[in-house]
């Protein structure tokens, strides 16, 4: 059986998350450059600022993370 050639330790931390599936915040790339406060980041998981998600480990909260996630 011919072996796949798959890469077992991520080459950044970036791909590490990215292997775990993470969903980044739109604005994070602007908030690292400095351009953005912090207070206008865009939650990964709602998409606000500030963040209004339900409240965690509810059937509501679990609801927005599959369907970031498309499942």
């Amino acid at each position: 059986m011919p072996r796949r050639n798959r890469r077992t330790t991520p080459a950044t931390p970036v791909d590490a998350l990215n292997d775990l599936g993470a969903v980044w915040s739109p604005d994070f790339d602007a908030y690292a450059a400095g351009s953005l406060d912090v207070s206008e980041v865009r939650c990964a998981l709602c998409q606000h600022a500030p963040c209004d998600c339900p409240a965690f480990g509810t059937p509501e909260y679990f609801d927005l993370v599959n369907s970031r996630h498309h499942r």
